[in-house]
């Protein structure tokens, strides 16, 4: 069994069965072809309710550049290169002040197409409400809440306009200025006048809305035109009150002299400063040391670049070379060297007293640079702040003069503004203009009958067909013995059918034997030989279900009877707690049986029945006991079902529902197998797989199922016996007749 249900479970999982599906719609063909034909039925007579409704359309072009005498769209401030410019004139197209006009113009509030209130619907639920506010509890509720004429006329509009707009459809043309006015009525003539007067309008509410922007403007540049010039005449007041005051006549060329002599101090002061830094350091060095040289001073540029001492230098140069050359030929006594000697040392002389000269020559000079440095400086400061004073008027000069250019500009712009306005104050310029004008349809555009037909059509029936595999998708229990392959991937023991004309009603002994219901007696029959034949090597047939009410018994009773015509077989109620077998054969339901036996050691001949008919033996379940599981599970009942084996070929037990009690499990524990009694359309498939699952845990091994109370179109559509033997049911149901 659970290799059975893992290959079927595998088998599914790889491929989908689109024979099943197909097989389920051909069995529920009728009831869809029903409710197809029903519903398209009902969409044909929807259908031709529907009046005719006309659809006029009108083509507007919008203008993106509209002719202009001046520049006004600054006044109106509408910049129509943009691209939101369209989407704005389209959503004016659809304003509600664009459909008071056309409603206003054509009247439309007087039509009973617009004005619900000339002829409101009789509607089922129109009327209903009528009759229940007509009563008298709500009598005084509605004198109280009547409503005023204004209130009325407001309700109306509301619902005009409400309407138009519902028949009213704007759609602009892509990549291009156009837009179609759509609109639709009852009439095809008035949906084209009203297609006509919605363009005619936009147009018109264009120019007006021009129209007044100028005019507002040219009032409004008019009076700001005395504050313009009494701003300019303060202006131009103020400057000439700054200029006597200040004693000015110009300001020209007063900052290109004034930098002129900053920059001429600054290069001068550079200049004294350099050739101070330069002094400063050479006097620095030829004092800072406390010995002083003819060598030393000479290292100095402002005294080595002196001319006279470039020419002691040269006068020593030669007086030391002619001193060398003596030296080679005469000694120093001699005259020669006497007379060269002498030289040297007083050019030495001069050279000494020349550098002495020079050095305070230099102090002098420091002094004096250090003394212009200081007047240039202050006269640098002097300079620096007079051209800041000059500064600050140049300023306030300028500002001035900035303030009163300004307000001048100002009003010279205002003056050429108004004179724009006023002369374009009547100006025709149009924002749109028609491209195709609206002409009355001649086939009306709605109710496209052939398509709500078509829809109804397809629609029904893919919702019949998604109803009827849902219903099988959702399906959770087994109702044929096909469907019981399909879903636990075996094939049962047997089908029994559902008898007819026996609702409520508890099933005898005696039915095995009727001709009425040859069917049941037959799959019967085939269960018994289908148990014969997998259960030769055990005597035992014991048979329980998941939950009461599956029919068991019944199954129990008739497998017996069946069993007993060709062996000897015994019929044991193993359900101590609701035995329902010895009433089944005609006899009291507490007759002594099996816990007499057991419990009071009464004999077995006084405790079983035996069937004159067909010679089966029952036994039945007996008194009733407080214990039943201590009772089966004792050595007592395993002994008794021993000896009754060696008596009886066949032993068919009756045991209470599995998922109940645990009694079912002591006794299949006992025999070693057991069968499952399954309710076809009732018992879940969940349900029945616990069971399984149950019995597999107490390691009671699984003999199979039988499907009991098929329904006579369910069995005729799984591999039963089909028409076969319902035939030979209506025969014998004739004969008897």
């Amino acid at each position: 069994m659970k290799l059975l249900s893992e290959n079927k479970q595998a088998t599914e999982g790889d491929s989908v069965d689109f024979g099943k599906y197909i097989v389920l719609l051909k069995k529920n063909w009728f009831k869809m072809a029903l409710f197809t034909t029903l519903i398209t039925a009902i969409s044909v007579l929807f259908a031709l309710s529907i009046k005719p409704v006309y659809q006029a359309t009108a083509t507007l072009l919008i203008e993106s550049n509209t002719t202009k005498a001046v520049s006004i769209e600054e006044v109106v401030g509408i910049d129509s290169t943009q691209q939101e410019y369209y989407l704005t004139q389209f959503e004016i197209l659809k304003s509600r002040t664009i459909a008071e006009r056309v409603i206003n113009k054509l009247e439309l509030e007087n039509l009973p197409e617009f004005n619900p209130y000339l002829a409101p619907q009789t509607s089922l639920f129109s009327s209903i409400k009528e009759s229940l506010f007509s009563l008298a509890m709500f009598k005084s509720e509605q004198q109280a809440a009547a409503p005023s004429a204004e209130k009325i006329a407001e309700q109306t509009r509301h619902a005009v306009l409400s309407r138009f707009n519902s028949k009213l459809s704007i759609s602009p043309i892509r990549k291009t200025q156009l837009v179609r006015i759509t609109f639709e009525s009852l009439d095809p003539q008035l949906a084209a006048n009203i297609a006509n007067a919605i363009g005619e309008a936009f147009i018109m509410e264009g120019l007006d809305a021009r129209l007044d922007a100028t005019q507002h403007a040219s009032s409004w540049l008019s009076g700001r035109m005395a504050q313009l010039q009494e701003q300019l005449k303060q202006s131009e007041n103020a400057l000439i009150e700054f200029l006597a005051q200040e004693k000015l006549v110009d300001d020209s060329g007063i900052d290109v002299q004034a930098s002129t002599v900053i920059n001429d101090l600054i290069l001068r002061l550079s200049e004294v400063t350099d050739k101070r830094i330069q002094l400063e350091s050479a006097y620095s060095t030829l004092n800072t040391g406390a010995a002083f040289s003819s060598a030393s001073a000479s290292s100095v540029p402002e005294i080595s670049k002196h001319p006279q001492i470039i020419h002691l230098h040269a006068l020593l140069a030669d007086a030391k070379r002619d001193q060398s050359e003596l030296s080679k030929t005469y000694g120093p006594k001699h005259e020669k060297m006497i007379a060269v000697t002498a030289t040297l040392g007083n050019l030495q002389a001069q050279l000494e007293q020349l550098i002495n000269q020079l050095v305070g020559g230099i102090g002098k000079e420091l002094q004096t640079a250090r003394s212009q440095e200081r007047l240039l400086s202050r006269e640098l400061d002097k300079k620096k702040q007079e051209f800041q004073n000059l500064t600050v008027k140049k300023r306030q000069y300028d500002a001035l003069v900035r303030e009163a250019e300004t307000n001048r500009n100002i009003l010279n712009i205002f003056l050429n503004r108004q004179k724009e306005t006023t002369a374009t104050s009547d100006f025709d310029s149009r924002n749109a203009r028609f491209t195709d004008q609206a002409i009355a349809p001649q086939y009306p555009a709605k109710p496209r009958k052939k398509l709500i037909v078509g829809f109804a059509l397809i629609t029904s029936l893919l919702i019949a067909v998604s109803v009827v595999l849902l219903i099988e998708l959702f399906n959770n229990t087994i109702n044929s013995i096909k469907h019981c392959e399909e879903k636990l991937g075996l094939i049962p023991l047997g089908g029994i059918p559902k008898l007819r004309n026996n609702k409520n009603q508890t099933l005898g002994s005696d039915v095995f034997f009727s001709d009425k219901y040859m069917s049941f007696n037959e799959s019967i029959r085939s269960a018994r030989t289908a148990l014969a034949l997998t259960n030769r090597d055990n005597k035992f047939v014991t048979i329980s279900s998941s939950l009461p009410n599956e029919g068991k018994t019944t199954c129990s009773i008739n497998l017996a009877l069946a069993f007993s015509k060709v062996e000897k077989t015994l019929l044991i109620d193993c359900d101590l707690r609701k035995s329902a077998i010895a009433e089944r054969f005609g006899h009291k339901r507490y007759k002594p049986g099996l816990t007499n036996h057991l419990l009071m050691n009464t004999d077995l001949e006084e405790c079983w029945i035996v069937d004159e008919r067909t010679g089966l033996t029952i036994l039945p379940a007996g008194m009733p006991t407080q214990n039943p599981q201590e009772l089966l599970s004792s050595e007592r009942f395993s002994a008794l079902l021993n000896q009754l084996a060696e008596r009886f070929d066949r032993i068919v037990i009756d045991t209470p529902p599995a998922l109940v009690v645990n009694d079912c499990m002591i006794v299949s524990k006992i025999t070693g197998k057991v069968i499952v009694v399954l309710k076809a359309s009732s018992t879940r498939i969940t349900t029945l797989r616990n069971t399984i699952s149950r019995f597999m845990t107490n390691e009671v091994q699984f003999e199979g199922v039988i499907l009991n109370q098929i329904t006579e179109s369910k069995s005729n559509q799984a591999y039963v016996y089909g028409d076969y033997i319902n035939n030979l049911d209506q025969e014998t149901q004739s004969q008897q007749a």
